[in-house]
């Protein structure tokens, strides 16, 4: 069998015991070891599936630009801090969040030390939006890493 497909690195940012017993309210360490790092040396960072009559959509607008379809995050503004909920939410109340990279930009060390785990995910479109898989398809095939939250955090 052919391994010719796309196959993206996955990662945890909760152990597998806490994973959906959690305040979805409070910062979590992820988010200052993996999450601020990849964020603020992105080319760019999109969440997808978010329907601007929710809760989270208009609780989070200030740190969202939309793009066709999608939208962006303003790094220009603080986008964890006070925003916790966006990146911890879970059953499905978002699509996933997609960051873009320069590979000279990341210090790999660091990041995946934050992760519980790390693993080759062989069904990317398991747990999340297609339009956000296709968009770190070609977001790797013009060289960059892409970073793909799930639907949900794992």
């Amino acid at each position: 069998m052919s391994a010719d497909y796309y196959m993206p690195l996955g990662f945890g940012l909760t152990s597998r015991e806490v994973r959906h017993y959690y305040d979805q309210n409070l910062p979590l360490a992820a988010h200052e070891l993996v999450i601020r790092p990849l964020l603020y040396n992105s080319e760019c960072a999109y969440v997808y599936g978010l329907d601007i009559d929710s809760e989270l959509y208009l609780n989070n607008q200030d740190i969202l630009i939309k793009e066709k379809g999608k939208f962006k995050f303003d790094i220009s503004q603080e986008c964890i801090k006070g925003h916790e909920f966006i990146w911890n939410v879970q059953r499905w109340t978002r699509g996933s969040i997609v960051i873009a990279c320069k590979l000279d930009r990341i210090d790999f060390k660091s990041i995946l030390s934050g992760c519980f785990y790390v693993g080759i995910a062989a069904t990317p479109n398991s747990g999340n939006t297609l339009a956000a898989t296709k968009f770190c398809k070609k977001e790797a095939d013009k060289g960059y890493l892409a970073f793909c939250f799930l639907r949900q955090m794992v």
